[in-house]
């Protein structure tokens, strides 16, 4: 599968939160990284389920993608509408934009491992979200 493949492959599966998709695109021993920490692959199939109900009508989009050796860096943004369950924000079927970067790494043609960072400070601000500082 070509990177950009890859990116698009990615990006429905979660949209749809297709497993199925993801056992295929994933090798056994997958790891994520990203801002609640380190994950395996049924811990990244739990985030699959809630994503895509959390965050519906997703319009992603890829802006880079860039390949070398084993490892494929996507920046993308995605667009939806919030459904509720994220940080304890209510729905009021807000639009949101989600920037970020993912790092995959690959094993073959399948997915190893990856690094995700995103602008998640800024979608929780999109919802109404407010950062405060501890006293």
């Amino acid at each position: 599968m070509r990177p950009g493949e890859l990116a698009e492959a990615w990006f429905d599966m979660c949209r749809a939160g297709d497993e199925k998709r993801f056992a295929g695109l994933t090798t056994e021993d997958f790891l994520f990284h990203g801002p609640g920490g380190t994950g395996d692959r049924r811990t990244f199939a739990d985030w699959l389920r809630w994503y895509p109900t959390a965050f519906t009508d997703q319009r992603p989009g890829v802006h880079d993608v860039i390949a070398g050796g084993d490892r494929v860096v996507v920046r993308y943004v995605v667009r939806s509408t919030y459904r509720g369950g994220y940080l304890d924000l209510p729905p009021r079927g807000q639009h949101v934009e989600e920037t970020g970067i993912i790092i995959f790494r690959l094993e073959g043609d399948r997915v190893a491992e990856t690094w995700f960072e995103s602008n998640d400070l800024e979608v929780a601000q999109q919802l109404g979200g407010r950062v405060q500082l501890e006293a």
